[in-house]
């Protein structure tokens, strides 16, 4: 069935397979991705060659939640959620959110998968983590609201997820089931506090969660269960917006369901727009998947109806949310201030800055960017020549994380002055920690800068600064920090640090 599946491409331009596909069957919507983008004015164009192979209501969709999860880089995105947790101005969170859609409406993107409504109070979350604006759901709620209120406002559909919350969970929905076992008294007043306010503020889409909400369904994952995604999210909180799943290709769901499983179970729990991305594979799981649709309603295993009224929200948001790329104006006047002045209201620290004008810079050359995340070059890196720029003097140290001791780094270490960097998503190994806290042992003086998870601060000594992020804007606000040892941001999660004697 043609207008329901949103699905991904697999380059810079349509193949012949994909617009042959295309001509036969018409999808919902496109998922994009880091390897669909070359640049603005690239994607500008290839969004018009979508619409014209693929028809003028496509959805054209992607994860521009700022971040760790971004895309698109050469417009205005946001340095991370939880910074603006930390920076805790819901202004500022609107303005970011509206300097974001207007570089995605001028690519002619129409729908960006945020923001994040999951509340991150699980320290050892290995997805969520700073994707997440706080551990409060009230504090979350506010940010929420405030940033779909942005994107909306610019004519960019807001996504909240991940339906009914994902956010005190240990396991990671790309690999395994997560579960959420609580009582209804506790989901109601946090997981699904954020979603009720986006619902009341007028989010237009939500995506689910590929876990167990046990309490509610202990026999299917959230995406999957009709009690979930149409008991409650419908029937008793009202929503009319379009519902879509996170990628049905995840193990949580592919372990037990094959595409065309997925999908039409999917659909079968209320589902407006399943998303199945096969990334470089072949076009004919997508072909599959069409073509698994129409048998399903044939045989009655679909209600037409019900397919019929989920193509209905899906055109209306599609003409809600019309875009003219013009890439040239996805810049504009006070962007870039708007962004540095975020990420420096957001900087917080945990104890008091040592005056350090020449010092060893100790940190991971490979970094664990996790699942959500594309791949990238350490951010380190790029705070070093930062520092350099601003005339510190400093010595690089690198280590490898899989293999700690080769770097030799501790035998360079004695009554020095060290600035610690941790720059990976995941939480440090046993042997990451005890040479952080060896380190820190040996110096003179030492600082621990956290450039992507603040909860790396738990492990080591103050002090230690926290950006949230490391986007240009926040090795910029790292730096200026340094010189004027001031810092506003308060974290929007709980953080200790360890005693100084460790």
């Amino acid at each position: 069935m043609s207008k329901l599946l949103m699905l991904d491409v697999s380059g810079t331009s349509l193949n012949s397979n994909e617009k042959a596909m295309f001509t036969e069957h018409k999808p919902a919507g496109i998922c994009l991705f880091k390897r669909n983008i070359k640049d603005r004015f690239q994607m500008a164009e290839f969004s018009q060659e979508l619409r014209e192979v693929c028809g003028e209501d496509l959805i054209i969709a992607i994860d521009q939640e700022g971040g760790g999860v971004v895309r698109a880089t050469d417009v205005p995105y946001s340095p991370g959620n939880m910074l603006l947790g930390a920076a805790d101005d819901a202004e500022l969170t609107r303005q970011v959110a509206a300097a974001t859609a207007r570089g995605l409406k001028a690519m002619g993107i129409n729908m960006n998968f945020a923001p994040v409504a999951d509340v991150n109070n699980n320290a050892l979350n290995p997805v969520i983590g700073d994707r997440s604006f706080a551990e409060k759901p009230r504090l979350v709620s506010k940010h929420v609201i405030a940033y779909l209120q942005g994107l909306q406002a610019e004519g960019v559909a807001a996504t909240a997820k991940h339906f009914p919350g994902h956010g005190d969970t240990s396991v990671d929905s790309h690999h395994d089931l997560p579960i959420l076992d609580f009582d209804l008294e506790r989901l109601q007043a946090v997981e699904l506090f954020p979603f009720k306010q986006a619902i009341a503020a007028g989010v237009s889409t939500i995506m689910s969660y590929h876990g167990f909400l046990s309490v509610l369904d202990n026999k299917n994952p959230a995406t999957l269960s009709h009690k979930i995604m149409t008991t409650l999210l419908r029937d008793e909180l009202g929503f009319d917006g379009v519902s879509v799943t996170d990628a049905l290709e995840m193990k949580a769901i592919a372990k037990t369901h094959s595409p065309v499983q997925a999908v039409v179970a999917a659909l079968k729990a209320g589902i407006d727009m399943p998303l199945y991305d096969v990334h470089t594979g072949s076009i004919q799981t997508h072909i599959e998947i069409f073509e698994g649709i129409e048998k399903a309603i044939k045989n009655n295993e679909l209600d037409l109806n019900e397919i019929k009224r989920s193509q209905e929200r899906i055109k209306r948001l599609a003409r809600r949310y019309k875009s003219d790329a013009k890439p040239e104006l996805a810049w504009q006047d006070g962007d870039q201030d708007l962004l540095t002045k975020v990420a420096k209201k957001a900087v917080v620290l945990l104890g008091d800055l040592p005056n350090l004008n020449s010092f060893k810079f100790v940190y991971a050359k490979n970094i664990e960017g996790g699942s959500a995340s594309d791949n990238i070059a350490t951010p380190a890196e790029e705070l070093a020549k930062a520092l350099e720029q601003a005339n510190y003097k400093l010595e690089k140290l690198p280590y490898d994380r899989r293999n700690i001791m080769a770097s030799n780094v501790l035998s360079k270490i004695k009554d020095e002055d060290i600035i610690f960097v941790s720059s990976s998503r995941l939480r440090m190994t046993q042997a990451e920690r005890e040479f952080a806290q060896e380190l820190a042992r040996r110096a003179k003086s030492f600082l621990h800068i956290a450039l992507w998870n603040p909860y790396h601060s738990e492990d080591l000594p103050k002090p230690a600064l926290i950006s949230f992020g490391f986007s240009p804007w926040s090795i910029k606000a790292v730096v200026e920090t340094l010189k004027t040892g001031q810092a506003s941001g308060k974290a929007p999660i709980s953080l200790k640090t360890l005693e100084a004697n460790t």
